[in-house]
């Protein structure tokens, strides 16, 4: 797992962050899961898998974040995958961290009906009685690419189905995958000012002046944004280069933003005027080249080595 990966693991494992996330993506906003009653699990699912008739392999499979949802003793696990790039298996993926939820559940309350002999006949062949429920599984995939997804949004995307099923589909096993792709957000100001700054960052990150605007309509925010939030930007929108523009602070302190990204924007426009005025002046030293003036003569006038003329005239 890249720092990347861990740095938005950690972000996204804040109760707040985790439950608005499901909230504003799946319940339309409302405030179906609420932040104090979820409780951490170990996201770590090993389970052993029948690959082959003759063979088992041991699959381990790690969730990004997993957290139990625990109202009044009604349980629900939620998942969230991080994903920078698009993934063409995704539904696939989710189908299987999910099965491997189910599986483990299922192979715990199969143990203890072992342990304490409570069933007989089928249930017994079973290791799961007819009363037995298992904890609903709801897997979110994260997208905050720079690229639209443009892979499968299901198990039915993945599959070539043969034309004899072409009307028939439903006779076919589908598993939808839940996905916020962040640069789709139609309104990233109905999150909470942390997610908003995140997601608005990563949103306009490719057009300047949306970006732009954005930062400006919320500067009070910008200019004195958490550490955890500045930390989480920087990485997801890979512009880890802003940190040399951040004034030292300690760790419990707010960062300034806009100040660093202005600073960042005008050292880029001062790179840009001197290779712009670089790239003026060899024009000119092709010209004088064409004329035949000695190249002693064209250093003088240019500013440029006699060196780097005589790189210019090769490529004439």
């Amino acid at each position: 797992m890249g720092k990347k990966d861990i740095i938005l693991k950690q972000y996204f494992s804040d109760n707040k962050r985790f439950a608005e996330i499901f909230n504003h993506t799946l319940f339309s906003g409302q405030e179906i899961i609420k932040p104090e009653k979820l409780k951490p699990v170990d996201s770590a699912q090993a389970d052993v898998i029948a690959l082959r008739d003759t063979a088992a392999e041991f699959v381990q499979k790690n969730r990004d974040i997993a957290k139990i949802y625990d109202d009044e003793l009604e349980l629900v696990i939620l998942g969230v995958e991080n994903q920078n790039d698009v993934h063409y298996a995704m539904p696939m993926r989710v189908l299987l961290y999910d099965a491997l939820s189910y599986d483990k559940q299922y192979q715990s309350i199969r143990k203890e009906h072992h342990r304490s002999k409570d069933l007989k006949g089928a249930e017994r062949l079973s290791g799961f009685s007819r009363e037995d429920k298992l904890v609903p599984v709801v897997t979110l995939v994260v997208y905050y690419g720079t690229e639209a997804w443009d892979g499968p949004r299901s198990m039915h995307d993945m599959l070539k189905l043969p034309k004899a099923f072409a009307e028939f589909p439903h006779l076919v096993g589908n598993y939808p995958m839940h996905l916020l792709e962040v640069r789709k957000i139609a309104d990233v100001e109905v999150f909470n000012k942390d997610l908003m700054a995140l997601f608005g960052f990563i949103k306009y990150q490719q057009n300047s002046r949306e970006l732009e605007n954005f930062i400006q309509r919320h500067a009070d925010y910008f200019n004195s944004m958490a550490r955890e939030t500045y930390t989480a930007i920087t990485h997801a929108a890979d512009i880890k280069d802003i940190e040399k523009y951040i004034e030292k602070k300690k760790e419990t302190e707010a960062i300034d933003m806009c100040d660093a990204l202005k600073q960042m924007q005008e050292e880029s426009l001062q790179r840009g005027r001197r290779e712009g005025a670089q790239q003026s002046l060899r024009q000119v030293a092709e010209k004088m080249l064409r004329m035949n003036h000695p190249i002693p003569l064209i250093s003088e006038v240019t500013n440029l080595s006699e060196q780097e003329i005589i790189e210019i005239k090769k490529k004439l």
